[in-house]
């Protein structure tokens, strides 16, 4: 088991298995996890009082999706300097989020180990 710490990652993913597993792995590493199916469902949490020390973001969702999300936050002082970081299957919209100022990205199937080594450098591990 991982470090204790408090730190919460907001999940933003609307495939339930992708967002079970990895929500999983990171609540037995000691992370607190929040989850969102769309952008629209992410940007009110946010808004509302979630405060993450990251995001994991899916680009292709229904409703608002993660282009979607991106661009709102960019316009929201409050939430513009979040760090996020994009899961995706697909190579060419890896680039084009980087295009967006994305911080980082994993691809699907998320690789836990290298998904903890990013969350690292954005989550400070000690109280």
């Amino acid at each position: 088991m991982g470090l204790a710490h408090h730190h919460r990652v907001l999940i933003i993913e609307d495939d339930r298995d992708c967002c079970d597993a990895v929500a999983g792995r990171l609540q037995v590493e000691g992370y607190e996890v929040a989850v969102a199916e769309n952008g629209q469902v992410a940007f009110d949490q946010l808004r509302g009082g979630v405060a993450p020390c990251v995001i994991l973001l899916d680009l292709m969702m229904p409703v608002k999706d993660g282009w979607w999300f991106r661009a709102q936050q960019l316009r929201d002082q409050a939430l513009a300097a979040l760090p996020v970081i994009v899961m995706s299957g697909a190579g060419r919209v890896i680039e084009q989020a980087q295009q967006l100022g994305l911080q980082d990205y994993i691809e699907k199937p998320v690789c836990p180990e290298l998904l903890l080594a990013m969350l690292e450098r954005y989550c400070d591990q000690e109280y």
